[in-house]
């Protein structure tokens, strides 16, 4: 529970610096729903998801494509190098994979969550 306060936590942050810039909007695109789709189908085929398993795991899914969006965004507007753009994110995708992480944990029963672990390594 405390995990996941603290994701959610890091995320309000990162909403929240994101939205300081009044340049950064994050609209869905097609792109991101299909990388969503990609990545809920991944977890599916691995665990069998069932319908609303299959719904709450896309939902993740956009969500961390929304906040790659407001990151890619955020670097854009600061004139980021891409060296300076890779060590943002060195630090971001650990944030983000435990977001993922947590969420799934929720979801997925803990058979499956073992069975998601073991293939995604």
């Amino acid at each position: 529970m405390i995990r996941s306060l603290a994701t959610a936590a890091l995320f309000a942050a990162i909403t929240a610096v994101s939205a300081q810039s009044r340049d950064i909007q994050v609209v869905d695109t097609k792109a991101m729903t299909d990388n969503a789709a990609k990545h809920m189908a991944l977890v599916d085929k691995a665990v069998d998801l069932d319908d609303d398993q299959k719904v709450r795991v896309q939902d993740v899914y956009m969500q961390l494509e929304r906040q790659l969006s407001a990151l890619d965004q955020r670097y854009t507007t600061a004139g980021l190098t891409p060296e300076q753009r890779k060590a943002e994110m060195d630090v971001m995708w650990q944030s983000l994979d435990r977001f993922v992480e947590t969420n799934l944990t929720s979801i997925l029963a803990p058979s499956q969550m073992e069975k998601w672990r073991a293939a995604s390594r």
